[in-house]
């Protein structure tokens, strides 16, 4: 069979035989939409709806699972995401559950797919059953590959339990337990050391502060666990927007929450304020007694550090709450007239 100038080439096949050969891979095959961001399922075929007992139907349209995870206590986890953030090949070894609840550890690898122009459009995701040194073997040992997976599926579900315990305890000195992001004196720490690397590589840095509008009467209305709640699902939405793994997000106070990214400028990310306020009004959170809207609603301010600007960490945090306090102030004053 031609297939094209070299054993390389793929210009004779058609399309057709392409999909007859993803579809007859051993290896599970799923394609995602990158620029969904839940990187919602376009494809799956016959090998993974074997591997995971999910069909096409109940995938199609779906985000990936995968990436839903928190990732807390697993690092291969947290290494896919933000290799995926970056738009960048990886490959991992994580545990996984399949429909019926068994468990499997997978070799998960993730391959970005270009358009023509150069636009980053799919990630192309397989997986396959990992064979990990957890287990040792002897030469008198007759095990099964079925058995050493289970074997290695165990010890990493131990282990990951493990990771994430560990994990807890190191980071109950930098989570706000109320609302799950950063406590603002660990985002202090944060971004100094950032800001430090920013200049050393010539970086932008970019400072978002987000006020809840009324939200004393928000919590006057329903008290502070569902205020505590409601700045938490504000806070995800916040960080499911800007979506890389070094981004950060903070509670500043009892009204306001702060995020910073790196290696962006603020033209580049301001656009996603609109986004993050959109999310938040089809939250559909009601606030009866406000003047202002029946729904929470945020406003915002964004503010950058360019590389060879001296501001620190305070200095940044001040210029944006100012131009936040502008902002609403201006916005105020065109309601009432």
């Amino acid at each position: 069979m031609d297939i094209g100038r070299d054993a390389h080439g793929i210009e004779s096949l058609n399309r057709y035989a392409l999909e007859q050969v993803v579809a007859l891979c051993s290896d599970g095959i799923l394609i995602v939409d990158a620029k969904d961001p839940s990187l919602a399922v376009v494809y799956v075929n016959a090998a993974y709806e074997g591997l995971t007992g999910y069909s096409v139907d109940e995938l199609a349209g779906q985000g990936w699972s995968m990436v839903r995870r928190d990732g807390e206590g697993e690092p291969e986890l947290q290494r896919l995401k933000a290799a995926i953030g970056r738009a960048e090949p990886c490959r991992v070894i994580v545990p996984d559950l399949r429909k019926d609840g068994t468990s499997w550890v997978a070799q998960v690898s993730v391959e970005p797919l270009h358009t023509a122009n150069g636009d980053l459009e799919y990630f192309l995701c397989t997986q396959k059953p990992a064979v990990t040194l957890d287990v040792a073997l002897n030469g008198e040992a007759a095990i099964g590959p079925t058995e050493l997976v289970e074997s290695c599926s165990e010890l990493s579900l131990l282990r990951r339990e493990l990771g994430r315990a560990r994990q807890k305890i190191a980071t109950l000195d930098r989570i706000d337990p109320a609302t799950g992001l950063l406590r603002l004196s660990h985002f202090h720490e944060t971004l100094h050391r950032d800001l430090a690397i920013a200049r050393r590589d010539r970086l932008f840095v970019t400072v978002f502060v987000f006020t809840i509008v009324e939200f004393d009467v928000y919590r006057q209305t329903f008290g502070s666990k569902a205020a505590d709640s409601c700045q938490r699902m504000i806070g995800a939405q916040i960080m499911r927007t800007l979506r890389r793994a070094g981004d950060l997000c903070a509670r500043y106070d009892e009204s306001t929450l702060i995020a910073a990214v790196v290696g962006q400028a603020p033209e580049e990310v301001r656009h996603l304020t609109q986004q993050i306020a959109d999310n938040v009004r089809k939250l559909g959170l009601h606030n009866p007694h406000a003047k202002l809207g029946r729904h929470i609603a945020i406003r915002s301010a964004v503010v950058g550090c360019p590389p060879a600007t001296q501001d620190d960490v305070e200095m940044l945090i001040a210029r944006a709450l100012a131009e936040l306090q502008g902002e609403t102030g201006a916005t105020r004053a065109a309601l009432v007239s």
